[in-house]
């Protein structure tokens, strides 16, 4: 290519896939993978880009955008190539479409590159590209492509074969119209293709043809309708029920799932009070034969059970024919399907029974075995989401979490499956990497309450304080910390806000532990005797260093600070190893406060401060002794 000369073109490319596993649908998974592609045909500058990433280790996505940056600022004497990144489904990126576009800026605002990418319409694409020249609609140019694929899939029917010599026209015209009718979706022309076929193996004539696609929906969603629509009354129950559970679900579940449904209707307790007794994929594949079939009786073609194993545990994953059934499912028909489910069935509490009863029927758990301890954590985080969804959608005032007796027997099972380790089975999880000066230390002390903090099960948490305070205290880090910050490593993609508010810290919990004592002055062994607050604020400043700070985010810290200061943290705590700017001078509480939330919002925190501080009664003459004799006391003195 000449733009590329002297130097020899390279396209890295990636596809976004919803349905996939979150490395598919993810900012890590794109600068992963085309880090990856550039580093492996292009070695020579590994040394130049990340020298100390020699050996195996964890990328977070912040290290990945860092080295792709230095990789695309060498200057072109140091490269032998100049690259051209095509991005396909960017509608299938599972984040925010204000992160999808900071990404698009990310390679567009580098010179000397070229980019390539491809979605189905979205009003937040057209805005930045409608207006270019280089924009391309794609469905103008594939009319053709789908008059042949329409062509070869009725001509291999012989029926149609047939019709095709007695009605050449006709038939002709049919496919050029279902060409035409299409906009550009594949998925529509598949659609009507499957009813025309389904028409001709029953012998139906040319006419009844053309009056099937004339009566076809434009849309996809009235077609959806339809077909919900021509489910046989005596399944619209049932038909609900799993509609209703895989517009909510975090990734498609196992057949088998769905056949728990039938035991929740006689006994909503059969999760808690099964044993816990190992299954096979053998011993479930003839129920799955017949749940097959009993799904597409009250699904129709809408949902697809596929074959092979499931990404997690058993057989048979079952999916949506295509995301937009689940996108007019969710958005356009979630209310519908409420009204045609048994009275107060709720979906969310449903998956959490589905999930406990999985973590029972799993095969024994080698804890020191990888696959094993990560199939069974990915089944309790999905699990927590629900748990927390659940909690999230109950009504105001309700301080009760409807799903308390299946979160104890969570821990009640782990606990059980996992007696060849000596701590409790949370430590089989990864703890989060280093961050700077953003550090987390278990100590060997986690616990299932930790675990809910960090999950944010608000309702819970309350229930298990109520019923022993003493929980509040642990050893290793105290549950304050584990709310302040409560970064864990999940094996699987969790959306954990419905509507995307994502701010990773709940003001609620820390607001409750607070209330129940908590001291954010507490200091942290672990961490160098830092207090629980210098270690939340280190957490804010380093994100905020990263530029991973989203005002959502920024707000939530805001409000939090606000609380821990009315609750006693202090201006002046002792804090270790933590050095800032060109000449390494020491980071102080103001500092941190004014680089995460400006001068404005900082001097607002120190005036709380100093106001709190002034108004407490003098401190006794002991204590004032150790100030005199701290290097703080001594400067006051000179």
């Amino acid at each position: 290519m000449q733009w590329a000369h002297p130097a020899k073109p390279f396209c890295p490319a990636f596809y976004f896939w919803n349905q996939g596993f979150e490395m598919q649908k993810s900012q890590a998974g794109l600068f992963q993978s085309i880090v990856y592609q550039i580093l492996r045909s292009v070695p020579d500058i590994i040394p130049l880009v990340c020298p100390e990433r020699l050996h195996h280790e964890r990328w977070e996505v912040e290290d990945l955008r860092r080295t792709l940056r230095e990789i695309l600022k060498l200057p072109q004497n140091s490269l032998s190539v100049r690259f051209c990144f095509f991005i396909d489904g960017l509608d299938e990126y599972g984040g925010d479409e204000e992160d999808l576009i900071k990404v698009l800026s990310f390679f567009g605002d580098t010179p000397n590159v070229k980019l390539c990418v491809s979605s189905r319409p979205r009003p937040f694409l057209d805005k930045i590209y409608q207006h270019r020249r280089q924009t391309l609609v794609i469905h103008e140019f594939t009319k053709e492509d789908m008059r042949t694929h329409v062509r070869q899939g009725l001509e291999m029917n012989e029926r149609f074969r047939g019709l095709q010599q007695a009605f050449p026209y006709e038939c002709n015209d049919l496919l050029t119209q279902i060409a035409d009718r299409a906009q550009g979706v594949w998925l529509w022309v598949y659609l009507v293709t499957h009813d025309l076929v389904h028409a001709v193996n029953r012998s139906e004539d040319i006419y009844s043809l053309q009056k099937i696609l004339n009566k076809f929906p434009g849309h996809l969603e009235a077609y959806f309708e339809h077909i919900i629509q021509q489910i046989k009354s005596a399944f619209r129950e049932e038909m609900a029920q799993i509609f209703l559970i895989t517009t909510e679900e975090v990734q498609p579940l196992p057949l088998f799932a769905f056949t728990l449904l039938e035991q929740e209707a006689k006994d909503p307790t059969y999760a808690i009070s099964a044993p816990i007794s190992p299954i096979s994929n053998s011993d479930v594949e003839e129920i799955h034969r017949s749940w097959k079939e009993r799904t597409q009786n009250r699904c129709g073609d809408l949902l697809v059970v596929s074959d092979g194993e499931h990404p997690t545990f058993l057989l048979h994953p079952v999916d949506f024919l295509h995301r937009t059934v689940r996108d007019f499912l969710r958005d356009c028909y979630y209310e519908k399907l409420l009204k045609e489910a048994p009275l107060n069935f709720r979906p969310l509490v449903s998956l959490c029974r589905m999930m406990l009863f999985l973590l029972k029927s799993l095969p024994v758990v080698e804890v020191w075995d990888s696959a094993s301890a990560t199939r069974l954590i990915q089944i309790v985080d999905e699990l927590l989401y629900y748990a927390y969804e659940t909690e999230k959608r109950i009504e105001p005032g309700s301080d009760c979490s409807p799903v308390t007796d299946i979160l104890d027997e969570v821990d009640r099972v782990n606990i059980h499956n996992t007696q060849a380790i000596d701590n409790h089975w949370t430590h089989m999880r990864d703890s989060p990497s280093t961050r700077g000066y953003d550090e987390y230390r278990e100590g060997g002390n986690c616990n299932f309450l930790a675990l809910a903090v960090q999950t944010r099960l608000v309702k819970y948490v309350k229930t298990k304080l109520d019923e022993d305070p003493r929980q509040m205290k642990k050893a290793g880090r105290p549950l304050l910390d584990y709310a302040l910050r409560p970064r864990r490593i999940t094996p699987i993609s969790m959306p954990y806000h419905s509507q995307r508010e994502e701010t990773s810290i709940d003001v609620a919990m820390v607001q409750l532990l607070l209330e129940w004592g908590a001291n954010p002055n507490q200091q942290v062994h672990l961490n160098d005797s830092q207090t629980v607050w210098v270690l939340f604020l280190l957490s804010c400043y380093e994100t905020t260093r990263r530029k991973e700070a989203s005002a959502a985010l920024r707000a939530a810290w805001y409000n939090v600070s606000e609380m821990l200061i009315s609750h006693g943290a202090e201006l002046s705590p002792r804090i270790a190893n933590a050095r800032a700017g060109s000449r390494k001078t020491p980071l102080t509480v103001l500092k941190m406060l004014q680089a995460v939330f400006g001068e404005k919002q900082a001097g607002q925190l120190k005036t709380q401060m100093e106001e709190i501080e002034a108004a407490r009664p003098r401190a006794s003459w002991m204590k004032s002794i150790w100030r005199l004799g701290s290097p703080e006391g001594l400067l006051r003195l000179g």
